[in-house]
This record gives structure tokens, C-alpha cells and sequence, in this order.
């Protein structure tokens, strides 16, 4: 009887396993498929758009399965997508429609361009990653923690140490998660999903695109916009010919840029709208305080500046009397100048001028947005698990926009936002352009399957289907005149030939006239960290295109050689980009800031006298010794020493995740190597470790990582770690040029 009733119960659970899934077939049989994943209450809400919305998809070339579950969790969700693609290879993408489980990943913070949270010090739900690469890169490996019991759509997961270290996305993903409750919610989805089709018949070409750059963005580095300027025409010759139309926007141009915003996203003929900017949850930050054109303007600038100060005081519930006698004193201003910071009508007019800076979500649902894309290059602006985000606001309100490329927590500013993007030229579904971007953070909202059609060129979305892995193909397209295509194709040569492509990458970054394509190259040779690559950097960092130079600096502050030193400080000194100016700085500083000031001195003394500036030379004086101070005085014994509280030490330890210091590696190796140091702060120092991936003494982690993992004695968790950060080193970054 014992073991009837075991069948029968073994029995009942299949069963109700079985209905929480249901999968309907596709219509047609084509060589490429999709599959449409949505909840059982919104399938029963809008199940006639779904299937039109199915319709369309396979209309446009793929097949389409529709997935409807209920009351499932993300581990059972991932498991029908692997198993999909296992049954049919040609699954190449799929979206979630509705209230499908979101996952926040934890200790995975190397995988995303900038989020680095203590994961101890804050809550669950602000120090994970909301990231649907659970969903699509079939590699990761995780372990499930717990879900949340105050928005149950969220499940907490760790990145285990048996995962693979990078991201590389099986299939693509997209998210249909309109930022509304209720009735509301299925309307939306409703209304999206028909807007889709219909849009999906009228197949429209990309000629008209907006560009905004932001306030505080890139140094406000006019070098930086002017370089992208001319890399986007590779990209998009057709918006420069007779018949296009590109519109760059740079935040100084007029002190009315949001109204020429708004007006210009209304244009129903917008196809790509681009802003790079900071971001919000629910505001993008457009514009800055404009420059004061007289002295009355630069007064009330500073009484406004003011006016807020002493308002936060009072927020955060300090002494608003002690605040304002700081200010007085440190700015040497009359307490005049704080007059009506609480007075009602202060704050309503402060609070006008400040909102009409900045595109708020509340201004989005107040005009029709013309572009069918937008990509959000701004930190937080596609939070889809957050109940209101400003991307699900542009894509699911009531204008044109089919989707949105967005970040679900911050973003780093110095990555290649717009890499291959020119591929959306040549009938590519967003989802094959985007399948190759590796953060964590960065989704697709909306329709995944969206492209533009260009009847001038081939259809490329199958040709990336059927070539994936022909070699040959895709040296015969390194021929391509085409700049979009000559890119792709050396990433294609990377992935195919790996280090056997070193030679010919080379040859490409020497030769080759395109902006785009070179850096393609040098991409390439920084996945692969050989000899050539560190070599070749000696050139890149004098390369015509800003944003080589500036991922050029970069790298050599993390592979940390000593002879970067001297053109390093020349980049400093002479380069025209503030960028540049910036990252060089800091990668002195990673090298050897003790080094920097003779070098400094003697290209100062080397320029005119009528234009050699001391007080720069001065400065920088100042600036590396306390870089030196703080790494020989604060950093390193805080390593080292044992009679400072384990707070204090792992603080020390966390700040080598941004600022890898070459001086500091032989240290943090000798803690985590320790078995007498406490286990949590040897894992956050092997965590800090992994880091170093570009560190030409990384081969040394390797070994203290191998020696931990040999040893009998070495904690668990130690263990966990060391196989994590040895992986991490080996494979290096997912994206390369965001050491």
C-alpha cells in the first residue's frame, strides 16, 4: 500500500508540474524559430493579440511557439528554454510577456559594466542585478536563495563557482513588462502588441535618427562627440546622404534643449533615437545649470545652490542652523543669500526650474515619441522590476516606440554603447545585434524580434542564422566595403579562430582606414591579453578615434607595465580629449604614482616657456602624492595588518575592485594565501582579485588560486571563491573594453 501511495503522490506532482506549462506549436515551419513566453492570466486577458502578435512574428520569418505558464518559478522557466532549444536548434530568441518570475543576481557583480554593492551592508533587493541573462545565456550556473515576499516576482539566485566567469548569450530575450497595475496593465500590453503588428506590416527602413548627449556625460568631452559623430557615419552612411537625416544633440546648446527634445522625439519620421546621459529609475538627466551670462545670474545660481544644500540638511534631519554657518564659511557668502529656501513659493519656483533640466516619467506620458527604438545609454532607466521605470514608459505608452535598450541598474560610461549597431541597417533583428552585448544590466524592452527593413540589402538576419560558424564566409566579408559588415566579421574571426586570429588582427588595426573596424581589432586582441595586444597599445593610444585612445589608456593602467608611464603622462599633458585626460590620470595612478611627478616635470619643461604651467605640474605633484599616501599609508596596511577591525580591512580590500594598484597585488595575494586570516575577508579579497584579469603578473593569481584549491585545509568558502576568481582570470572580462 506504502509504496501505491508513493506512485500515486509521485504521480499527482508530474501532473501539476505538466499544467503549469503549456506549449502551443508554431503555425509554420521555417529554419528560424521564437518563442512567446507569457503568464496564464495575461494569455486569458489579451490572447487574441498574442496570437496576432505570433502571427506576425512568423510572417516576418520565424517560427513561433507560444509558452504559457502559471505559478512557475525562473529555474523551471529556464529549463523549458533549454530544453526548447535542444528539440530546435534554430530557436534563436524568446520574450517574456507579462508577469514572468525576474531574477536578481547576486556575486556576480564582474559581469556587469559598474555595479559594485555590498552585498552585506544593503538589502536583498538593492544589491542584485535584476538580469534576464539567467533566462538566455544557458552557461551560467545558479543557485536559488530565496524569493521575495514583498513583490513575489522576484527570486534571488548566486552566481555559483561551477558557472561559467562571462557572459555569452545563447538566444536572445526581451521584456513586454508595461510599468502599470491592474486592468491597466493587460490594456497595455493589449494596445503594445497590436501597435507591434501593425508595425511589423508596414516595414519601414531606418533613415532619421536623433543623438543626445547629456550633461556630466564623458568629461563633457566635445572630442568624445565630435569622434562619435564621424563613427556613426560609418555606421549609417545613408543618414548623411540626401534622403537621411541625423540630429546631434550636445546639452550646452541652448538653455531650452528640453522643449527641442521633446520637440524633436514627437517627429512621427524618427526611427533611433540615442541619449547618452546619467538616468534615474524614472528621469533621465538631460541638461546642467546653463553657464551665467553676467553677475546677477552667477549670484542666483549659488543662492539656488544653497537654497538646496540647507534644504537636504534639513531632509536628512541635520542642523540646518550649523549647515548654513558651514556654508557661509567655506564659500565666504552673507546669510542673505539663504533667504526663502522654505518659504512655499521658493521651493515650487526652485523645484519648475530643476524639473524643466531634467525629462522626468511624468513629461513622457504628455507627447507621442515618433522613434520605433530608443536606446537608453543611462544608468537605471529600464528597472522593469521597480513598478514604474521611464524606458517601459516611452515603449508601452502611446507613441511609435517598439522597444527600448535599457539599464536595469547603473552603467558605466566608458563602454562601446553603440558597437555593430550599423548592423540595424541590413534587416537585423534587435535581438541578433543585442544577443552580443554581455552586461548583466542591459535589456531589451519590448519586442526583441523588432527590426527595420532595407530592401537595398540583403536580408542579414538569415545570414547570421546560416553562417554562424562558416569561417570562410566571413573572411570573404572582411573584403566588404561596408563598415558595419567588415566589423562584424572580425568579431565573427575572433570567436572562430580565437588566438590563431592574433596575426591577421594586427594587420587589421594597421591598415584599416575605419574607426569602427579598427577597434574591432583591438577588441579582439584584448579578449585574447597576448604580447601583441599589450604591444600594439604603444599605438593605439595615439589612434585618430577618441574612444580608442581612451579604452587604450585604460587597458595599460590595468595591465600595469611600467613603460606605459612616460605615454601615459603625455596623454595627460597633450591629448585634446578630457576623457582621455581623465582615464590617463587614473591609470597612473594604478601603475606606479610614485613614479609619475619626474616624468610630468620633464614634459612640462619640454613646451614654451609662454605656455609651461606650473601650477598644473604643481598640482599633479600634489594629486600622486596622495595617491601614494593613500596606497602606502591607508591601502596596504590596512591589508596587512591585523589590529584593525575585519570592517575596516575588507573596506580596503573592496576598493581594489575599482582601482587595481599594481604595488597592492603581492599584498592582497599574501591575505588570501593566509590561513590565519579570517575566511570572509580572504573571500572578498580573492573576489578583489579577479579583477586583475588584465595584470601582466595574473599567471601569480592563478597560482595562489591553484595552491587554495589543493589544499586540504582551505575553508569551503575560500575554496568556492579561489575556483571563481582562477576562472575569472583565465577567461578574462566578457566585454573586453571595460577592464
Amino acid at each position: 500500500m506504502r509504496r501505491k501511495k508513493d506512485i500515486l503522490v509521485l504521480f499527482v506532482m508530474i501532473t501539476m508540474l505538466a499544467a503549469k506549462t503549456q506549449l502551443v506549436q508554431p503555425g509554420t515551419n521555417l529554419n528560424a524559430s521564437f518563442a512567446i513566453i507569457i503568464d496564464q492570466k495575461s494569455y486569458n486577458k489579451v490572447e487574441n493579440a498574442v496570437l496576432a502578435y505570433r502571427d506576425a512574428v512568423e510572417k516576418d520569418g520565424l517560427s513561433s511557439y507560444i509558452l504559457i505558464v502559471d505559478n512557475v518559478s525562473p529555474d523551471e522557466i529556464r529549463r523549458e528554454i533549454i530544453q526548447l532549444k535542444s528539440n530546435d536548434a534554430g530557436l534563436e530568441g524568446v520574450v517574456f510577456i507579462g508577469d514572468i518570475p525576474i531574477p536578481m543576481i547576486r556575486d556576480a557583480q564582474h559581469l556587469a559594466s559598474a555595479f559594485k554593492m555590498d552585498q552585506v551592508r544593503f538589502k536583498f533587493s538593492r544589491s542584485s542585478i535584476p538580469s534576464d541573462r539567467f533566462y538566455d545565456d544557458f552557461n551560467l550556473d545558479f543557485k536559488f536563495l530565496e524569493q521575495d515576499t514583498s513583490n513575489t516576482l522576484l527570486y534571488y539566485y548566486s552566481l555559483t563557482a561551477a558557472s561559467a566567469q562571462t557572459v555569452h548569450s545563447d538566444i536572445y530575450s526581451g521584456r513586454i513588462k508595461p510599468p502599470f497595475k491592474g486592468e491597466e496593465k493587460y490594456r497595455r500590453i493589449q494596445d503594445y502588441l497590436m501597435k507591434v503588428v501593425a508595425r511589423k506590416n508596414a516595414k519601414e527602413r531606418l533613415d532619421n535618427m536623433l543623438r543626445f548627449n547629456g550633461h556630466g556625460y564623458n568629461s563633457e568631452s566635445l572630442t568624445a562627440w565630435e569622434n562619435e559623430s564621424i563613427a556613426l557615419r560609418e555606421q549609417f552612411p545613408n543618414l548623411y546622404e540626401p534622403g537621411g537625416k541625423i540630429k546631434s544633440l550636445y546639452h550646452e546648446m541652448s538653455p531650452e534643449l528640453k522643449s527641442i527634445i521633446i520637440n524633436n522625439l514627437q517627429d512621427e519620421n524618427l526611427d533611433l533615437a540615442l541619449f547618452h546621459a546619467h538616468g534615474g529609475v524614472e528621469t533621465q538627466y538631460l541638461l546642467g545649470y546653463p553657464p551665467a551670462a553676467n553677475v546677477s545670474q552667477n549670484i542666483d545660481a549659488v543662492k539656488m545652490f544653497l537654497r538646496s544644500k540647507i534644504r537636504t540638511a534639513k531632509r536628512r534631519k541635520r542642523d540646518v542652523e550649523e549647515a548654513k554657518a558651514y556654508y557661509m564659511e567655506q564659500y565666504g557668502v552673507p546669510e542673505s543669500w539663504f533667504e526663502g529656501a522654505f518659504d512655499d513659493s521658493v521651493i515650487v519656483a526652485d523645484s519648475i526650474y530643476s524639473a524643466n533640466l531634467d525629462m522626468d516619467i511624468s513629461d513622457v506620458s504628455k507627447f507621442r515619441t515618433g522613434a520605433e527604438l530608443i536606446i537608453f545609454d543611462e544608468c537605471f532607466n529600464g528597472s522593469f522590476h521597480q513598478d514604474r521605470y521611464i524606458a517601459g514608459e516611452y515603449v508601452f505608452g502611446d507613441g511609435d516606440v517598439i522597444a527600448g535598450v535599457a539599464n536595469s541598474v547603473n552603467v558605466k560610461q566608458d563602454i562601446w554603447t553603440d558597437e555593430g549597431l550599423g548592423l540595424l541597417n541590413y534587416n537585423v533583428r534587435l535581438g541578433q545585434w543585442h544577443r552580443e552585448d554581455g552586461y548583466l544590466e542591459n535589456h531589451i524592452i519590448g519586442d526583441p524580434t523588432f527590426r527595420f527593413h532595407n530592401p537595398d540589402e540583403k536580408d542579414w538576419s538569415l545570414l547570421l542564422q546560416k553562417n554562424k560558424d562558416n569561417l570562410r564566409f566571413w573572411k570573404k566579408t572582411l573584403k566588404s566595403e561596408d563598415v558595419a559588415l567588415r566589423s562584424l566579421s572580425v568579431r565573427k574571426i575572433v570567436d572562430l579562430e580565437s588566438k590563431d586570429a592574433v596575426p591577421e588582427l594586427v594587420n587589421i588595426y594597421n591598415s584599416d582606414n575605419s574607426f569602427i573596424v579598427r577597434l574591432s581589432a583591438l577588441k579582439g586582441l584584448a579578449e585574447f591579453r597576448t604580447p601583441e595586444f599589450e604591444k600594439i597599445l604603444f599605438n593605439s593610444v595615439d589612434d585618430p578615434y577618441e574612444l580608442i585612445r581612451r579604452f587604450s589608456v585604460q587597458w595599460m593602467g590595468v595591465v600595469g607595465r611600467e613603460d606605459y608611464l612616460p605615454v601615459l603622462v603625455q596623454k595627460v599633458v597633450h591629448d585634446p580629449s578630457d576623457r582621455v585626460n581623465y582615464l590617463a590620470k587614473g591609470a597612473l595612478e594604478k601603475i606606479a604614482p610614485e613614479k609619475v611627478y619626474p616624468l610630468f616635470e620633464k614634459e612640462i619643461q619640454q613646451l614654451p616657456e609662454s605656455t609651461a604651467n606650473n601650477e598644473f605640474l604643481e598640482w599633479m605633484k600634489n594629486s600622486y602624492e596622495r595617491s601614494t599616501d593613500r596606497l602606502r599609508k591607508e591601502i596596504i596596511p590596512e591589508l596587512s595588518t591585523d589590529t584593525l577591525a575585519l570592517k575596516k580591512r575588507i573596506g580596503a580590500v573592496r576598493t581594489l575592485r575599482n582601482y587595481q594598484f599594481q604595488e597592492a597585488l603581492p599584498v592582497l595575494i599574501s591575505l588570501v594565501s593566509d590561513k590565519n586570516e579570517a575566511t570572509e575577508l580572504r573571500v572578498v579579497g580573492l573576489e578583489a582579485l579577479g579583477w586583475y584579469a588584465f595584470s601582466y603578473n595574473r599567471e601569480k593569481i592563478v597560482a595562489a588560486c591553484d595552491q587554495l584549491l589543493n589544499r586540504t585545509e582551505t575553508p569551503p568558502d575560500v575554496k568556492d571563491e579561489a575556483l571563481k576568481t582562477r576562472k575569472r582570470i583565465i577567461a578574462g572580462y566578457t566585454d573586453p573594453v571595460n577592464p
